[in-house]
């Protein structure tokens, strides 16, 4: 592999975009990348130097921009009002947390440029976890539904990704075990066999130790197969590639893959 490129979480944290929209712009066209053997997109840094240069002015306009206003001012009643916008305007939920995932990237990125502080990203943080809170409450879910347990390695304290893939099961007529922050891997066993979900979904950061990751994985995997629950995968983490669990980078890749699973014998 190239020295000269970088994974797309790392193209996305640079450009201060979500990994979705490295993803579209890859097979739009926008930035040129090469393919591993096992299929992950790695962006050439010239590439996305060159985007940096020119293409990030056009990048934070529009809806970016209203989101970063809405998210910093603090309130989940502002929050709240703009996801249910967001949705009128969208075709489903995952297109929603998209949009909102590139904003919180954006978010970082003004944190680590000193255009907010410390504070207000904590308080804009927080206002989405309520804001996502609120519409989830809001959504029926039907009495007979699929499980599902939303939580991330042990240690990684990211759970935003997870909040907003309760929008996706949410419309979807799942029910959600929301578990947050994971446990530790020996606690997995006891956690799947007392809540007996249909899919685990787990998140990692960019900034999560691989081997960290990899420990977490491998037992995940064990104890799901163990007792035929379906995994995935999401976040920027460096999850090693398995034909067990399904990777994620996009809610409406996350949406997509609802569709599958429930339609698999087995599946309430």
């Amino acid at each position: 592999m190239s020295s000269q490129t970088v994974s797309a979480g790392e193209a996305a944290r640079r450009l201060g975009v979500a990994p979705a929209t490295i993803q579209r712009w890859v097979d739009s066209g926008v930035l040129h990348a090469e393919r591993t053997p096992g299929g992950h997109r790695r962006i050439y840094v010239t590439e996305v130097r060159r985007l940096i240069a020119s293409a990030r002015p056009a990048v934070l306009g529009g809806p970016l921009a209203d989101w970063l206003e809405t998210l910093l001012s603090g309130d989940p009643r502002k929050v709240r009002a703009a996801l249910l916008a967001a949705r009128e305007r969208a075709s489903n939920w995952a297109e929603v947390a998209d949009e909102v995932a590139s904003a919180i990237a954006e978010m970082g990125r003004e944190w680590e440029a000193g255009g907010c502080q410390i504070f207000e990203e904590h308080g804009a943080t927080e206002a989405l976890r309520r804001g996502i809170a609120l519409c989830v409450v809001e959504m029926p879910c039907p009495r007979v539904a699929p499980t599902v347990a939303l939580l991330t390695v042990e240690g990684e304290r990211h759970t935003l990704g997870l909040s907003l893939a309760e929008l996706v099961f949410a419309e979807a007529g799942w029910r959600i075990f929301w578990i947050g922050e994971g446990p530790p891997a020996a606690d997995l066993g006891p956690l799947v066999e007392k809540l007996e979900p249909d899919l685990v979904v787990i998140s990692a950061s960019s900034i999560t130790p691989r081997a960290a990751i990899a420990k977490y994985q491998a037992e995940l995997l064990r104890v799901a197969g163990e007792a035929g629950i379906e995994v995935a995968f999401g976040g920027s983490g460096a999850f090693a590639p398995t034909p067990k669990a399904r990777r994620l980078v996009a809610f409406q890749e996350l949406q997509s893959f609802l569709g599958v699973i429930r339609a698999e014998p087995g599946m309430h």
